[in-house]
């Protein structure tokens, strides 16, 4: 079989799922003129169309990491109890390194070369996706919850870690891992918006955020969310023989492969170019 037909085998199996079930899924008609923002990109990679929500997201994680802040101080000065304010001063803590990775990531995506479009949801869920025809990220997001949430993925697309495909509406590289820490970024702003969701154990910590919770979660119809991700670490570096514990349901399609083919040469696979090592 041939390089170019087995990586489209697979990368076609890799993305059915994907458009069925996947987080990553487009949810509006590409085929709309309107459904994406035309004006150019803003000055730092956010499109222009989009800052000004942008910047109302961003407002408000700051100011939820300087509460954090005032709540930890008070809780240090005030409490009598101080075994149970170190624990809580502690879970407080784990929530505002959090938020600080988040507005890392917030001024990360501003200055990328790449295209952020913000769109809005009416639905709880987001979603992020590749606008095959403007070539750019769309974070399809509803609270500033979720916003953190969409983001993380956008910054795991920076980071190698998801992958998109130039031609179709699929996504790629998916793995439980990758939701965890979208769930932890969101959890650190708002706690409720996770700890409401519906898996085998309710997650009321950041440490209860955790693979196996993620593949446990549940939608409004009782279908497991994540069923189709991998249950290990996969990245655009990713070879056959992870790819292959990855997603053992392709084993025979994987059989073609070369040991050192990765999914970043693939056709028609969009990825961000990483800067390379010096060793």
């Amino acid at each position: 079989m041939s390089r170019q037909l087995s990586y489209a085998l697979i990368i076609n199996l890799l993305g059915f799922a994907a458009v069925a079930n996947g987080p990553y899924s487009l949810v509006f008609d590409m085929d709309v003129p309107d459904a994406i923002p035309l004006a150019t990109p803003g000055p730092k990679g956010i499109n222009s169309l989009c800052l000004d929500e942008w910047s109302r997201h961003k407002e408000l994680i700051i100011n939820k990491r300087d509460s954090l802040y005032d709540a930890i101080a008070d809780k240090e000065k005030l409490s009598r109890n101080k075994e149970k304010a170190q624990h809580e001063i502690n879970s407080l803590k784990a929530r505002l390194s959090n938020l600080d990775k988040v507005i890392g990531l917030v001024n990360t995506l501003e200055k990328s070369d790449v295209e952020y479009i913000l769109k809005p949801s009416i639905k709880a869920e987001g979603s992020t996706a590749y606008d095959t025809r403007r070539r750019c990220i769309v974070l399809t997001v509803g609270s500033t919850a979720n916003f953190i949430h969409e983001i993380t993925h956008g910054g795991q697309y920076e980071a190698g870690e998801i992958i998109f495909d130039s031609q179709l509406d699929k996504s790629y590289l998916q793995d439980l891992y990758d939701e965890v820490e979208a769930y932890k970024a969101q959890f650190a702003y708002d706690p409720s918006s996770v700890s409401s969701l519906k898996s085998s154990f309710v997650a009321r910590s950041l440490a209860d955020i955790t693979p196996r919770w993620v593949e446990d979660l549940q939608s409004a119809e009782g279908e497991k969310t994540y069923r189709d991700h991998s249950k290990i670490r996969v990245n655009i570096y990713s070879g056959k023989a992870v790819l292959l514990m990855a997603y053992p349901q392709l084993a025979s399609q994987f059989s073609g492969w070369a040991d050192s083919w990765t999914m970043k040469e693939a056709p028609n696979v969009v990825y961000k170019r990483q800067p390379m090592v010096v060793q």
